[in-house]
């Protein structure tokens, strides 16, 4: 469920404009894994409608502003360009995945352990599953937006385990 917070700058609050907002923007909601909210300032500048939204989730903020003379008019662009956003940001996730690792196998001094160097990329407990089960290593640490914490999927007697740390 999307979390709304309205703004209304130069022009009366207007329960029509909110509900049609809620309406546009809730249909976003399918594109995110955790808890949303937009806030979405509504601004009369002259002659001109300005549409903000700033929207949150999945560990990402993105932000749109819209002007049109029509107020109904700037959400829907402002609607349309938030979509794009948030298309545009879930491929460039999956396309940035298949390079976490950024460096392996240094050794220390004592040669007791290896050091291996992994990038921590913000994703749900489900994505980070699909994604460990796809992939050929034992470990997989990422950051869960499910939990707000870094977590790692290990196999343990082959099944997979997903380790979330408690603090004491």
């Amino acid at each position: 469920m999307v979390n709304f917070i309205f703004t209304f700058k130069g022009l009366e609050s207007s329960e029509a404009i909110k509900n049609y907002a809620q309406k546009k923007f809730s249909k976003l909601e399918k594109y995110f894994e955790g808890p949303v909210e937009a806030q979405v300032i509504f601004k009369r500048e002259k002659f001109r409608e300005i549409v903000e939204v700033i929207m949150t989730g999945d560990g990402e903020q993105l932000v749109v502003k819209e002007e049109t003379e029509d107020i109904y008019s700037s959400i829907d662009f402002a609607y349309e360009s938030l979509e794009k956003q948030i298309k545009k940001l879930k491929e460039k996730k999956k396309e940035f995945r298949g390079e976490r690792i950024t460096e392996i196998t240094s050794e220390t001094p004592e040669e007791t352990y290896l050091v291996k160097r992994v990038e921590i990329t913000p994703m749900s407990t489900e994505e980070a599953y699909h994604w460990f089960k796809k992939s050929k290593d034992n470990f997989l640490v990422f950051y869960n937006v499910d939990y707000q914490k870094v977590c790692i999927f290990c196999k343990e007697k082959d099944k997979p385990l997903l380790i979330i740390p408690e603090f004491l």
